[in-house]
């Protein structure tokens, strides 16, 4: 083959420092137009943005010649000054160290971008802690369910 072609969508899961309750609807809706412009710069692609006070998903298109990390670290970090910087509420602001990373398939895809879409309505019935938990058991993923937040 002359050429790579490659379909690298994650479904990202990130936390707020402590699940502290700093992100409005406002605030998400401002983040996505600010880590899309991030994402371009960094050679992916935001494709979707949702979450709630506590946490955000996203769906990002990753090129094959970028670690997963390496797409996702920098979209934290700038994210983390930006939201500080614009923010008079946000100056002590963070995100949790960690995050998670999902992949999905194309056949997926509509049924991922709904559930982002939808995070607020879908956290009536549950919490983000239990939410990702439920992710990560679903994947297989081992976790210490006491170190799993920052405290």
């Amino acid at each position: 083959m002359s050429k790579e072609f490659v379909s690298c969508i994650m479904h990202i899961v990130v936390g707020t420092y402590r699940q502290k309750n700093f992100l409005t609807a406002d605030i998400r809706t401002h983040l996505m137009n600010y880590l899309s412009a991030v994402a371009k710069s960094k050679g992916t692609r935001l494709i979707a943005l949702g979450g709630t006070d506590n946490h955000i998903h996203f769906l990002l298109a990753i090129p094959s010649k970028l670690a997963i990390e390496s797409a996702i670290i920098p979209l934290k970090q700038s994210s983390t000054t930006w939201l500080r910087q614009n923010y008079e509420q946000l100056r002590s602001f963070s995100w949790d160290s960690g995050f998670a990373g999902f992949s999905i398939s194309r056949s997926q895809l509509d049924n991922t971008l709904l559930y982002i879409q939808n995070q607020e309505q879908y956290h009536w019935k549950k919490s983000f802690q239990d939410e990702y938990k439920e992710f990560l058991t679903f994947h297989h993923l081992p976790f210490n369910e006491t170190t799993l937040f920052d405290e």
